[in-house]
């Protein structure tokens, strides 16, 4: 077992030795938690866990989450090796989310059974497994196809050990800005892939380029291996059984999915048709990757801040997730303008707000819902998962056959329906309903007492006039 560097003080060292395994996933649902008497005893090497925690969350989604934006990123490249068009990218790119999608439920119990470190380090592991499998591999786009398959299990893997290891390692306090960077690495990811294009992808190619990516991955296993505190098998006997939900919060659970979903279609689209559309505005190769960039750039800002501004109780409300999701509609129907400043403009929006406001959708359900979170957020994101697999699927052939121009007027449609989608969640928000409830309470108490007292005062008249008569 590992040995802490010293001791531990302070709001986040607190939990350094012996914390609650408890977490609120954000990505999938990390499965039940369990009681505080049957938790697994697991020490940090680190006087600083909830820092250790927010780096390791965030290298194993940048790891997971690579694969698919590098191929985003790449397209053209790929196209002129593998044959890969915008209807076989938007296949390839919801398989990835597909699989995802389809083992996020197998993931979250394997990772709640075998741990923090066993979990973070077989996701990054299969993560690289599928850079270096395209960097040998991909002769043609079906074989694209597989090894995104393989890298959405990686992404599955990654979440719910990552968001668990948050939960116990970071401070009440600090918790939503640390989702808000691990949620940050997602776009991280495609900063990265959009870097690539130029710094990469158009001097030693496309192959060296998932290589490099795939070395990378290693590095970032053996940090996990070595940084994350190993927790023992959980035995099945110990593990909680889960709770059915309230039929009162499925409502508002059920709406808030759907925003997910929505709004996850819409922004996934702009991950996988950015770089192909910015060429065909008029940017160079190098300009759009360089674009794409700019827009993950301005997403890694907004999903920490959004979380920033939660902790210290400004937003962190599905209100807040609704016009983040409108702006980025507006973002999108600049992208559909197909002039290279509307579009440049579009970019930085829809990247910026309408893909931004993942993380802070988790925390506002979780928030509402703290004795069902696992179970509220993982619902949450297996809309996210649906969404994300079937815009790239459907859109790819919107691109392909009516053009951008329809397909990011599409995209900013689906991005409005899902802003109004989380309005209407914010009305059967559990605080309202209540408030709401109450609120007719006391209007009904007003309205008998104030019955009580005509009753009452017509008595009393009618008692006068009998006595004067």
């Amino acid at each position: 077992m590992s040995r802490t560097t010293g001791p531990t003080t302070g709001p986040e060292q607190q939990h350094a030795r012996n914390p609650p395994l408890e977490g609120v996933p954000e990505s999938s649902s990390a499965g039940p938690s369990t009681p505080a008497a049957d938790t697994p005893t697991h020490v940090w090497r680190t006087r600083r866990p909830g820092r250790t925690a927010t780096i390791a969350g965030i290298g194993t989604t940048v790891v997971t989450a690579l694969p698919v934006f590098l191929v985003g990123g790449l397209s053209m490249q790929l196209r002129a090796s593998t044959g890969l068009t915008e209807s076989m990218l938007g296949i390839v790119v919801a398989a990835y989310w597909g699989a995802s999608a389809l083992l996020s439920p197998l993931a979250g119990s394997l990772s709640t059974r075998h741990g923090f470190r066993w979990g973070m380090v077989m996701a990054s592991s299969i993560g690289g497994l599928a850079l270096i499998g395209i960097a040998a591999y991909t002769p043609t786009w079906q074989w694209l196809l597989v090894w995104l398959i393989v890298a959405g299990a990686g992404n599955s893997l990654g979440h719910p050990p990552s968001n668990a290891l948050i939960g116990v390692g970071v401070s009440t306090r600090r918790r939503a800005l640390a989702f808000g960077l691990k949620q940050g690495a997602v776009p991280l990811a495609t900063f990265s892939a959009g870097l690539a294009v130029p710094a990469l992808g158009l001097t030693v190619g496309w192959q060296w380029t998932f290589a490099i990516a795939g070395a990378l991955a290693a590095v970032a296993v053996a940090f996990l291996a070595w940084r994350v505190p190993r927790t023992p098998r959980t035995p099945r006997a110990t593990r909680r059984t889960r709770e059915r939900l309230p039929r009162d919060l499925r409502v508002f659970l059920i709406l808030a999915s759907a925003a997910s979903g929505l709004g996850a279609a819409q922004s996934s689209v702009i991950g996988a048709f950015t770089v192909t559309t910015a060429i065909g505005v008029g940017y160079t190769a190098a300009v759009a990757g360089l674009l794409l960039s700019l827009g993950s750039l301005a997403n890694i800002i907004a999903r920490p801040l959004a979380g920033w501004l939660a902790d210290r109780g400004i937003g962190g409300t599905l209100t807040t997730v609704s016009l983040m999701m409108l702006s980025g509609a507006i973002g999108l129907g600049g992208m559909a303008l197909a002039l290279p400043w509307s579009f440049a403009t579009g970019v930085v929006l829809a990247f910026g707000l309408g893909w931004g406001w993942s993380g802070l959708l988790h925390y506002a359900v979780s928030n509402a819902v703290p004795r069902f979170a696992a179970q509220a957020t993982g619902l949450v994101q297996s809309g996210a998962y649906i969404g994300s697999a079937a815009g790239p699927f459907a859109m790819g052939f919107v691109f392909e056959y009516f053009g951008p121009t329809t397909g990011w007027l599409a995209a900013a449609g689906i991005a409005l329906i899902a802003a109004t989608t989380a309005a209407i969640a914010a009305r059967f928000h559990p605080t309202r309903r209540r408030a709401r409830a109450e609120a007719r309470a006391g209007s009904l108490e007003a309205s008998r007492e104030e019955s009580l007292a005509e009753s009452r005062e017509e008595s009393h008249v009618d008692d006068q006039a009998g006595a004067a008569t």
